[in-house]
């Protein structure tokens, strides 16, 4: 799509339109950046539909020339609809089953998926654009070799966790988003590697996962620290934890409650799975309950219980009345309440 744009036949079709525009939306056409700020003088460049991973790229430019006025990305948040398009939802998640069809129920695109979860796009990001220096994401072991429907809607299965305590000594890969000019991977305290910038911030080191602490450091052209980051393995069992996105709403908003599968640290599991019910609500009713897979049979609006997506799923319960809000969860993992206070 972006060598498309860039084609001679791209601009022909455009320019008199562009002509008469304030400003001139591209649709994957960061290619044609540098060529048409020198072409077309007065015109102003947004990026109205863009890769994740050109973050960096689009970045770079807009800082050398104040006519590249924005970039939005597909898709910022996932969304219903043109189903698996920027999924990579794996094997294990979609019933083998790579077709798109029935079961299917988001695009899987997005910096934040369709439960309000950040994932690794969105640390890239904050990095690509400078507010934030260095950020590590971690291909869940056991997912690590199964098949996923990679697409270039998506940029990362990675997940921003280091805590696979049953995964001790299986293959993983660490990628780490940094401006630095180098970037050395640890794990408990023992270098996997060093690794020069080559493009668009994304750093990645095939290791194997070991219980502890996994540790970036981030290096400028004279070999001085400039940022670091980790990740560490929590303690205890895996349990059942939900909490409220806010402890107290009000009688016309909507509580979000966010159920996890965590240990003793409140850190999730990711590669723990489990059926959760709704066995109480009082004072609530619940609208939509579900996980942020792409692939996924279970009804969000009709039914009492979700399954998991990397140890994660979301519940939304619109209040009755003035009060409390009451809900009990169950699962293999034990059992769990949350309230809410309704003003």
């Amino acid at each position: 799509m972006k060598m498309g744009a860039s084609l001679h036949g791209s601009d022909v079709k455009t320019r008199d339109a562009f002509a008469n525009m304030d400003i001139a939306g591209y649709n994957y056409g960061i290619k044609r950046y540098k060529h048409d700020i020198r072409q077309y003088p007065n015109r102003l460049i947004l990026g109205s539909e863009t890769f994740c991973d050109d973050a960096y790229d689009f970045y770079e430019m807009a800082k050398k020339n104040k006519r590249i006025i924005g970039d939005f990305v597909w898709a910022g948040f996932d969304y219903l609809g043109e189903v698996g398009i920027g999924s990579w939802t794996d094997e294990s998640y979609c019933d083998n089953d790579f077709s798109h069809l029935v079961g299917w129920v988001t695009a899987g695109s997005g910096r934040i998926d369709i439960t309000g979860k950040e994932l690794s796009e969105m640390a890239y990001t904050r990095v690509a654009f400078e507010k934030q220096k260095i950020a590590i994401g971690v291909i869940p072991p056991r997912h690590y070799k199964m098949k996923y429907s990679a697409s270039a809607w998506k940029m990362s299965r990675a997940e921003n966790s280091w805590n696979y305590p049953e995964d001790e000594g299986l293959k993983t890969q660490v990628e780490v988003y940094s401006r630095a000019k180098k970037v050395s991977l640890f794990v408990n305290s023992k270098k996997v590697g060093t690794k020069k910038f080559k493009k668009n911030c994304l750093f990645t080191f095939d290791t194997r996962y070991h219980n502890g602490e996994v540790l970036a450091i981030g290096y400028d052209e004279d070999n001085k620290e400039i940022a670091r980051t980790s990740l560490t393995t929590g303690k205890g069992k895996t349990r059942l934890v939900a909490t409220s996105e806010n402890p107290k709403i009000r009688k016309n908003d909507l509580a979000y409650i966010r159920i996890r599968l965590a240990d003793d640290e409140l850190k999730t599991r990711p590669e723990e799975r489990a059926i959760i019910e709704a066995t109480k609500i009082e004072n609530g009713e619940l609208l939509g309950f579900g996980s942020g897979c792409s692939y996924y049979k279970m009804n969000y609006a009709d039914n009492n219980k979700s399954d998991t997506y990397f140890g994660e799923c979301l519940m939304i319960v619109k209040p009755s009345s003035k009060g409390t809000i009451n809900i009990d969860l169950s699962s293999s993992f034990g059992k769990t309440s949350c309230t809410v206070e309704v003003e």
